[in-house]
């Protein structure tokens, strides 16, 4: 156990790198989710009128200040009957002791707030993936809606990793298990926060290039119809075009993310393990 408030620099250091990543995140998501109508409008089948409408109510839902403050309370609440918030610290002054449990609770409160940031967005996909489609949606569209997501992973996966930091520096470090379980279970969560909402895109594309392989499969049938009925070079032609136009959508990816994507996620899930070994490499979980 340390001795001295002025032993506990780092902590309070880590904890401020903490508050300052997590604090802007709010606004930083907020950005981003309002650039998403713009995609919903060229991949749903309904009036733009409408799809503004319920981009509106998503994003009041999502950043919704009531809602937010009540999760975050009930996250911070539980935290602490869950001895997560015990650190096994001593301060030689009260002043110093005050400061970091609020640093420490505000760092936390703002997680919680986060957290239901997080599981307004992925429901929010899922809500999209609800909707009709149009048939003639781009697949680009598709991957612009996965990268945004994937954003969002990556920026809440940067904020774990931080926290990951402090649990390793601050006692009473891993030796508590409902600390291992907190920690390794929010690794689960931020894969399954990636994996759940892109298998949704991944089903729209899937859909749609179902879809479109069907109206080019007709069109080409007609075509070919037409060839033996009546020949014609430009029929021909036609014909190969869209043969072609069958290749390129057939090689169409129907995931929204790449390999770096999915190395990132990796990543997300080994963290944890690779801090807990190193803990016990360093002889610090006994």
């Amino acid at each position: 156990m340390l001795e001295g408030s002025i032993e506990h620099l780092d902590f309070f250091l880590i904890l401020s790198v903490i508050i300052a990543v997590e604090g802007p995140a709010f606004n930083w998501g907020h950005r981003r989710l309002h650039s998403l109508a713009k995609v919903v409008i060229n991949i749903v089948e309904l009036p733009k009128e409408t799809i503004i409408m319920a981009c509106e109510k998503w994003d009041a839902e999502i950043f919704s200040d009531v809602k937010m403050i009540s999760f975050a309370a009930i996250f911070l609440i539980f935290v602490h009957l869950a001895g997560i918030d015990y650190h096994e610290l001593s301060f030689n002054s009260g002043i110093s002791e005050t400061l970091f449990n609020l640093g420490y609770y505000f760092a936390v409160y703002l997680e919680g707030a986060g957290f239901y940031i997080m599981i307004m967005t992925a429901l929010t996909i899922n809500t999209i993936g609800r909707q009709p489609l149009k048939i003639d949606a781009l697949f680009s569209d598709f991957h612009a809606i996965g990268i945004l997501y994937s954003k969002f992973t990556i920026y809440a996966a940067s904020v774990y990793i931080i926290w990951g930091i402090f649990h390793m520096i601050v006692p009473p470090l891993f030796t508590s298990l409902q600390l291992i379980l907190w920690f390794s279970g929010f690794a689960v969560l931020l894969f399954a926060y990636f994996i759940l909402p892109q298998y949704r895109i991944h089903r729209m594309m899937t859909s749609i290039k179902k879809e479109k392989i069907d109206m080019l499969s007709n069109q080409m049938k007609a075509a070919l119809d037409k060839s033996f009925g009546a020949p014609a070079a430009d029929n021909t032609v036609y014909v190969k075009d869209m043969m072609a136009m069958q290749s390129q959508l057939n090689q169409m990816s129907q995931w929204p993310f790449g390999i770096q994507e999915m190395l990132r996620i990796g990543l997300i899930i080994v963290i944890p393990i690779i801090i807990i070994v190193l803990e016990i490499a360093l002889g610090i979980i006994k």
